[in-house]
């Protein structure tokens, strides 16, 4: 990241927090080295990650899982009821929640590895101005 920047504030997906967790290479994990980057995460998000790490990874992802939550902002947004059924239309229902709490932060960015579901060209459309990216996709136009 260049010098004299100011702070960008991204959105994290459950897909690239549990991705940061698994593994310590890798665009998910480079996000947490980043100056001038403000990681959010919503509550929702948070306890996806924690029990998917809980059920599908060994104890010491726990740890790296607790130690990178540490580093991270979480949103204490109110789920917007409307906002959530105007997402379902563009994406699939599961998804709707996290789409609905990045629309409704103040984050630029959403920063996902779901290619399939977030980024498509109707939930791109939808999102505008605010815009979804993977990992890979923001360290490249962020050099």
């Amino acid at each position: 990241m260049a010098k004299g920047r100011s702070t960008i504030s991204l959105f994290l997906d459950s897909s690239v927090l549990f991705s940061a967790t698994y593994s310590v290479i890798g665009g998910s994990s480079k996000l947490f080295t980043l100056k001038n980057i403000k990681l959010n995460v919503s509550k929702v998000v948070l306890h996806e990650v924690e029990k998917n790490v809980r059920q599908k990874l060994e104890s010491y992802h726990l740890d790296r899982f607790f130690m990178l939550t540490s580093k991270l902002n979480i949103l204490d947004n109110y789920l917007n009821d409307n906002l959530i059924k105007k997402a379902k239309k563009y994406i699939v229902e599961k998804d709707s929640v996290i789409l609905a709490e990045f629309l409704n932060s103040n984050c630029k960015y959403l920063i996902t590895l779901d290619k399939k579901d977030f980024l498509q060209e109707k939930v791109i459309k939808f999102v505008k101005p605010k815009k979804i990216l993977t990992p890979k996709m923001f360290l490249e136009a962020n050099k």
